[in-house]
């Protein structure tokens, strides 16, 4: 009921006009749903207090207690809002595999009234970043494909200093938050709960032995003395910078 709802919606929203295909588009609906509060560009309050984190995205974050407002964080924020206002601030949730994350928060791709994807919406416009997390990697091709238009572009954060890419030679030791990290591969080890690609400076890339089947078998191995690019979240771990890889979206060979 709720898909044809969403439908039947999509067919009336511009009558008389030759409707686009929107990007990323729905699989399916699961539920039809009411935002009470806008946290950020990737994250909403429900009418009935449950809490949605969207698929797909990350958009930096707004600041609370002692933490700043990201750059370009009120600008996603804002985004999401004008759009929501276009249908009622009503939201249509295709759930992914894991519904709900480690905070508690569903984990749906959202869609508005007019079938738009919002997370495609804010890639577009350059308010976000692609996030693959297993085993939700539904639209992950699609969602690259529109941030590699934006970032080519110059979009939004893209002009931000903090999402240029950054040479792990040349990253400093208390470096912390998301980041994109360039480097040569110095070497490859395992051990017993993981493999860690190690860039020439302090940069370790690490994959979980759950994560490993992500990756084509061999593959991680083939990057020996190759330059890659990293992104994701560096914090310090002893006397590396660590980032957890999960899936190949977030390592590729730099510059092919």
């Amino acid at each position: 009921m709720c898909s044809l709802l969403f439908a039947a919606r999509f067919l009336s929203a511009a009558p008389g006009s030759q409707l686009q295909p929107h990007e990323c588009p729905s699989a399916r609906i699961d539920e039809q749903v009411q935002v009470s509060y806008v946290y950020d560009g990737d994250t909403v309050k429900l009418s009935d207090g449950r809490r949605v984190r969207f698929i797909g995205i990350n958009t930096p974050e707004m600041g609370h207690h002692d933490t700043l407002t990201q750059p370009y964080a009120e600008a996603a924020r804002k985004s999401l809002q004008e759009a929501l206002k276009t249908g009622g601030d009503m939201l249509f949730l295709q759930y992914g595999k894991e519904r709900k994350d480690h905070y508690g928060r569903l984990l749906a791709h959202a869609f508005l009234e007019n079938g738009e994807n919002v997370a495609a919406l804010l890639l577009r416009q350059g308010h976000a970043t692609t996030l693959v997390v297993p085993p939700n990697t539904g639209k992950a091709d699609c969602y690259a494909q529109i941030e590699r238009a934006a970032r080519g572009a110059g979009r939004g954060l893209w002009q931000h200093a903090t999402y240029q890419p950054q040479d792990a030679v040349t990253l400093p030791r208390d470096t912390r938050g998301f980041r994109i990290v360039q480097g040569r591969v110095e070497n490859i080890k395992r051990t017993r709960n993981q493999l860690r690609v190690e860039l020439q400076g302090l940069v370790v890339a690490r994959i979980s032995n759950s994560d490993l089947g992500n990756f084509a078998a061999g593959y991680l191995e083939t990057l020996a003395g190759r330059r890659i690019e990293l992104r994701g979240w560096v914090k310090p771990e002893r006397e590396w910078l660590g980032i957890r890889i999960r899936h190949p979206a977030a390592l590729s060979l730099a510059g092919e």
